[in-house]
């Protein structure tokens, strides 16, 4: 017997186990390129001061500042990794919704399209996801250069909500995402939904072969 996921089935896994590793990965991944760079200026700064104490240690302390701006690299990652986590989460839903001539491409309006309602914890995610992290989404994309909720107050109660979590921060107009248990959190959130979508549309595992 072989199993035979359906294609859109075997995409929602596939991109979930690739965002997922990427997210697991950075920090080490981080960690190891520091470590490189250490390694290639200690062996500079050795070099070029031939002995001399003073002349590797003025070397290596100006070597190494190349290491400083991880921190904010780090925030950059955080925040590319979370629109990318939702557009995720839109991109299969707005296929659901297609597949299925949906009306919408919200969750409650595509399995309503099967005579289905959601769970209510599905019902939670689904409005946590559209009405905390879509505008996150949205102000990380379009806004986030100093210019924060300049056109309109869209979301600002529930990032307000975030920052209090200190899931992330403000700086100078500007949103940091801190916390990358928020991004993970927020996929798998989205996993859940697109599984019982695709329970609902049809798409599932078959068996097919003798046994």
């Amino acid at each position: 017997m072989i199993a035979v996921q359906h294609p859109i089935l075997r995409e929602i896994n596939s991109q979930y186990a690739f965002l997922s590793s990427m997210i697991e990965r950075f920090p080490q991944l981080m960690k190891e390129w520091i470590t490189t760079q250490e390694h290639e200026v200690e062996q500079l700064a050795r070099q070029e001061a031939d002995g001399d104490f003073e002349v590797y240690s003025s070397i290596y302390a100006s070597e190494i500042s190349r290491t400083e701006s991880c921190y904010y690299e780090e925030f950059l990652f955080n925040q590319a990794m979370l629109i990318m986590v939702y557009s995720y989460y839109e991109s299969f839903l707005c296929r659901l919704a297609k597949e299925c001539n949906a009306k919408d491409y919200w969750p409650s309006v595509i399995a309503k399209t099967f005579g289905v309602t959601l769970e209510e914890d599905l019902l939670k995610i689904s409005s946590f996801l559209r009405e905390t992290i879509l505008p996150l989404r949205n102000q990380l994309c379009h806004n986030n250069n100093g210019t924060l909720f300049s056109r309109k107050s869209e979301g600002k109660d529930a990032i307000d909500h975030l920052i209090q979590r200190k899931c992330i921060s403000l700086d100078d107009g500007r949103i940091c995402v801190l916390d990358r248990n928020l991004i993970q959190e927020t996929l798998d959130d989205e996993y859940k939904i697109l599984l019982k979508l695709a329970d609902i549309c049809g798409y599932k595992t078959t068996m097919i072969g003798q046994k």
